[in-house]
């Protein structure tokens, strides 16, 4: 019986020390505030600079009083598929930079949100 829980209590010991370690899997996080303030909204930091074909994690807070979107979909845009972020929610966001060096646009596309402020500017470099 003391072998059974010797083992259950070395099971248990392994489990834990495995879940403390984390590995994340779209590659540097790059964090990402989001709210309003003084009647504007906004994106932090205005802008974010990656290295071409690098893997990021976009680690995106609402720290507002109304829901966000995060997104740059349309053509000739990043490829962000739109997420919405809940006021004082998280979201992550992983993505693959193109190859090439470019400059997109990423923004807020609720009715006045963007118009507001809410975009920041993703740059691609070498």
């Amino acid at each position: 019986m003391r072998a059974l829980v010797a083992l259950a209590s070395l099971l248990l010991l392994s489990l834990l020390i495995l879940s403390a370690c984390t590995t994340v899997s779209g590659g540097e996080e790059i964090p990402i505030v989001a709210g309003e303030r003084d009647g504007q909204m906004y994106f932090e930091p205005k802008v974010v600079t990656v290295k071409a074909g690098s893997k990021v994690t976009f680690v995106i807070k609402n720290t507002g009083k109304v829901d966000h979107e995060f997104e740059s979909i349309e053509p000739g845009e990043a490829g962000i598929d739109e997420i919405i972020i809940p006021p004082g929610r998280t979201r992550r966001v992983n993505w693959t930079a193109p190859s090439k060096p470019a400059t997109y646009p990423v923004y807020c596309d609720f009715p006045g949100h963007r118009a507001a402020g809410m975009e920041f500017t993703l740059e691609v470099v070498e």
